[in-house]
């Protein structure tokens, strides 16, 4: 007797089949089908737009003290940062265009609102002031440009790691100048200020050494990002680009004056993304006065008394 199989079974067997497949594979089978590079990507590009939480902070520290022949408002500039300084923040963020962003640092607070293409900065719990003239319309960075900062970097997959009871995966990524580099010239101007990365870079390759590196953690049930690191350091030879950079605007000046010694720079940064996905409400600050865009951030965190960074 033969036996029939009809379509529709056919078609509930194939689906029982990718049931117990994902079954067997486990929660990590959404990041395992991908590469490293487009698991980051996507990660990265969605967080640009879901609404989130997430807890922010950051470390710089600075080494001066081989530097000596400095110009007065530079020496009087490291003075107001010191050895550096810690901040931590917290970001709410319910679309691509509603964003409350809080830092804290050296006794001083700054909130900043982002609200349908207009900004709002508010200093130690103070009234807001709103930015005069609208904030760029962009919604991010492209998935272009994104995907192919994520390839200049070359993320790798480092393994199953367990972030606060959520099971993730690892991926991580070197950061060096040539890489740095090599990220210029693929965006090819496309992106904001890359026209301008490649050449101060050049220029500044034969002064500064150093090297840093990218830690994510993505979720292995949905692929969304968890948590991120940033940390690097560097040494810029600032006796040497001085020196070169006066023999170029004026050979016949002589090195008596130029600075010496080496700058160091150590930073770090982290975050930590909670309520992912979860219901965020932005409210529009009622500002009492207007700040101009791009304007007094300097003093905003109370750097000109000098305070920590």
């Amino acid at each position: 007797m033969e036996a029939h199989v009809s379509r529709r079974s056919l078609a509930v067997l194939a689906a029982g089949a990718a049931v117990l497949l994902a079954a067997a594979c486990g929660p990590g089978a959404i990041l395992t089908a991908e590469t490293p590079d487009q698991a980051v990507s996507a990660a990265l590009q969605a967080v640009q737009t879901t609404p989130l939480q997430a807890s922010l902070s950051g470390q710089l520290t600075l080494n001066t003290a081989s530097l000596g022949g400095l110009p007065a408002s530079i020496q009087s500039a490291l003075g107001h940062i010191g050895s550096g300084g810690s901040a931590t923040g917290q970001l709410e963020q319910a679309s691509s265009s509603r964003r409350h962003i809080t830092v804290s640092s050296g006794g001083s607070s700054l909130s900043v609102v982002e609200y349908d293409g207009h900004g709002y900065v508010s200093q130690d719990g103070g009234a807001y002031a709103e930015l005069s003239g609208a904030l760029p319309s962009s919604a991010g960075v492209s998935a272009t440009n994104l995907t192919t900062a994520v390839a200049a970097l070359s993320f790798q997959d480092q393994g199953p790691a367990t972030v606060d009871g959520v099971s993730t995966e690892r991926y991580s990524a070197s950061i060096t100048l040539s890489s740095l580099e090599k990220l210029a010239q693929d965006l090819g101007g496309s992106a904001t200020g890359s026209t301008d990365l490649e050449p101060m870079l050049t220029m500044l390759a034969p002064y500064v050494t150093g090297s840093g590196s990218v830690d994510l953690w993505l979720g292995t049930r949905d692929g969304s990002l968890v948590k991120g690191t940033l940390t690097g350091s560097l040494s810029v030879d600032v006796g040497a680009a001085a020196s070169a950079l006066a023999g170029l605007l004026d050979p016949a000046s002589g090195s008596a004056s130029l600075p010496t010694g080496t700058l160091g720079v150590s930073l770090s940064l982290g975050f930590d993304v909670s309520d992912y996905g979860g219901a965020v409400t932005i409210a529009k600050p009622v500002a009492t006065s207007t700040l101009p865009a791009g304007g007094g951030w300097s003093g905003m965190m109370g750097m000109g008394s000098g305070a920590s960074l």
